[in-house]
Order: C-alpha cells, then sequence, then structure tokens
C-alpha cells in the first residue's frame, strides 16, 4: 500500500516537472485597435443636445469592446457647441469634448501609431 502511494507521488512529481519544462508561455497579443467613433457637433441647440443624449443612451448598453470612446468636434467658433459637448461629457464618460483642430491632431498621431 505504501508503495503504491510512493509510487503514485513520483509520477506526479514527474508529470508536473515534465509539464513544467515543457510548457510554453502565451503568444504576444496582437496589438488591437482602440474602438473609438467621431462626431461632429455643429451647433448647442435643443436638437443637437436630444440627439446627444439620445445617441448616449444607445451606447450606454453597449460593450466596451464595442465602442471605448466617442470624439465630440465642435468648431472653434461655437461657445454654445463646445459648452455643450463639455457638460454632455461630464454625463457620459464615454464622451470626450475636442475642437475641431485638436481632433485633427489626435487623429493624424493615432493614424502614424497604426499605419507604422
Amino acid at each position: 500500500m505504501l508503495l503504491t502511494v510512493l509510487i503514485f507521488l513520483l509520477l506526479i512529481a514527474g508529470c508536473l516537472t515534465a509539464f513544467a519544462c515543457f510548457a510554453r508561455s502565451l503568444p504576444e497579443p496582437e496589438q488591437k485597435l482602440i474602438p473609438f467613433a467621431v462626431l461632429p457637433v455643429p451647433d448647442g441647440t435643443p436638437s443637437t443636445r436630444a440627439f446627444l443624449e439620445f445617441y448616449a443612451s444607445q451606447i450606454a448598453w453597449m460593450d466596451s469592446e464595442i465602442l471605448t470612446t466617442v470624439l465630440l468636434i465642435y468648431p472653434e467658433n461655437q461657445n454654445q457647441a463646445e459648452s455643450l459637448c463639455i457638460e454632455i461629457s461630464r454625463q457620459y464618460d464615454f464622451f470626450t469634448p475636442v475642437s475641431l483642430s485638436q481632433a485633427q491632431k489626435i487623429l493624424a498621431d493615432r493614424l502614424k501609431k497604426e499605419i507604422f
């Protein structure tokens, strides 16, 4: 009986040693694109606010792997649109307000990273 238990323990130790020697590490995961969307906000009217609220309600139930960030792009000379984008981004984490020039810079940097 004792000999059987000893052989069984040696067999387990041998299997664990073989597993440790021949086990391979997992391959490096592919660098995935970060899902994001670009949404232009032309003005700060109530209809634009209603659309953003509706759009946010649709995004809120989505899986974060589908869409993580929505860039709200406002024209630089539109103070109402800028304040609307900032206010909406405080309510929803996935909205990020940026001006048109900032968006162009962000997208150009992102394209350089993805292409090269």
